[in-house]
């Protein structure tokens, strides 16, 4: 019953169930718990792996490898630290699941190093710990030893699977490989007989889309041997608005729009790319056919965790207990920054707004900044501040964090939803290719 109502989505029919239960065995936690993670709803998977533990019942294989996965969501890396200390504390088998399970959580909430240390500890390595390894260096930017690690993998007689090659590409894609991903995806079949599916075809959709090689991306769907889904029109078109084509851009909303007529994320990226081209009255259609649509645009947020407790800030956030001291610190960070030439870049605005200190103020608003004048006042140098971001980091909250990272002397690592970026000394990992 618990299974049936989490996989439905009946999540509070789901607890009264847990709640009225005369008993709990480790089964039935880790139902619910498993649920929320693998519903996206990390926070609510969390507390109850607390009350688990509140309630001095033993968690499990299944128990750690769901609070691990609810973590790499959360970017919690304190509380996964203490997950793998418990682990090592009750002699758990450190099997390729929990392995697997601690190399995701390690390089999703920024401690890439960690990562690597456990991965090089490691004796038995099957496909899955290999396959999460190379996607932590390429989600870290680090390409070239993405691929490496990929040709170590080889010699050490581990068959590749559809995973890797995946991760792969999205290794080409955040480092700017593009002939290395062409190779590779050209070797698919004929060297590891494994036949790209639509998923490979739309991560080498991305390589070559934010290469700026549009017309090569465009002919390689017209050439896929499916039919493209969703996801290979939305990678165009993502790249459309990158590189500010809006031709392209209209063409692949509207391939996009008719398979999946209710994807909110196409109407956003079309109206993100008109407001870079200040074409005012596209944006202004395209938010009347959401609103009679009933879509509304996935907000964005950003959070930081501090002693355990994770926080998130909304743009424009004026929730947080200690908002008076955020703003004023933010002001503080604005003024220094200018001083050594930092100059807002109004092109990021998405609206249409005359006013100039209007503008800025907007622009102030965005909720990485938020969060990391927050974690200036609550941590001390030289800790690293840790964020995690929903949405694609704009160019000018980009160039924000770069400079904070040289005036403030603190390293920021800022997980947006495509990669990670490390700032620090006022240069990002990324070099500006994102």
């Amino acid at each position: 019953m618990l299974v049936g109502c989490a996989r439905s989505g009946e999540f509070d029919a789901a607890r009264h169930i847990f709640d009225v239960m005369p008993s709990h065995d480790i089964a039935s936690w880790n139902a619910l718990i498993s649920g929320y993670e693998q519903s996206c709803q990390p926070k609510k998977a969390l507390a109850l792996f607390h009350e688990l533990l509140q309630a001095d019942a033993k968690p499990d294989q299944v128990t750690l490898v769901a609070a691990l996965s609810a973590c790499s969501q959360l970017g919690a890396l304190e509380l996964g630290c203490w997950i793998h200390a418990h682990i090592k504390k009750n002699n758990f088998n450190l099997n390729s699941h929990l392995t697997t399970s601690l190399i995701d959580m390690y390089s999703k909430c920024g401690d890439l190093d960690k990562a690597l240390e456990l991965f090089k500890s490691t004796e038995q390595r099957d496909v899955f710990v290999w396959s999460a390894m190379i996607a932590g260096l390429a989600m870290h930017g680090k390409g070239k030893a993405s691929l490496d690690l990929f040709t170590q993998m080889q010699e050490a007689k581990v068959k590749p699977n559809k995973v890797t090659f995946t991760n792969i590409f999205c290794a080409c894609s955040h480092a700017g490989l593009v002939n290395e991903g062409r190779l590779y995806f050209s070797q698919m079949l004929p060297v590891y007989g494994i036949a790209p599916n639509v998923e490979h075809y739309g991560c080498m959709i991305d390589i070559l889309g934010r290469a700026g090689l549009l017309e090569e991306a465009k002919e390689l769907i017209e050439d896929m041997p499916m039919p493209p889904c969703a996801s290979v029109w939305g990678a165009l078109l993502g790249a459309c608005a990158i590189h500010k084509n809006i031709g392209l851009g209209e063409y692949a909303f509207r391939h996009l729009i008719e398979l999946d007529p209710r994807n909110h994320g196409a109407y956003i990226l079309l109206s993100n790319l008109y407001a870079k081209s200040r074409k005012w009255d596209g944006v202004a259609r395209l938010r009347k056919l959401m609103k009679d649509a009933g879509l509304k645009k996935e907000p964005g947020y950003s959070s930081i965790e501090v002693h355990g407790v994770v926080h998130d800030f909304l743009v424009g956030d004026v929730s947080h207990p200690l908002r008076g001291r955020i703003y004023c610190q933010l002001e503080e960070i604005t003024s220094r920054l200018k001083e050594v030439g930092y100059v807002p870049n109004k092109t990021q605005l998405l609206q249409d707004i005359e006013e100039e200190d209007v503008k800025e103020k907007a622009l102030n608003l965005h909720s990485e900044k938020l969060a990391i004048a927050f974690g200036l006042i609550s941590t001390d140098s030289p800790a690293p501040i840790l964020i995690t971001k929903n949405l694609r980091i704009c160019d000018d909250c980009h160039s924000f964090a770069k400079l904070i990272s040289r005036v403030y002397k603190r390293e920021i690592i800022l997980r947006d939803r495509y990669r990670f970026h490390h700032f620090k000394e006022g240069y990002c990992s990324c070099m500006d290719y994102w």
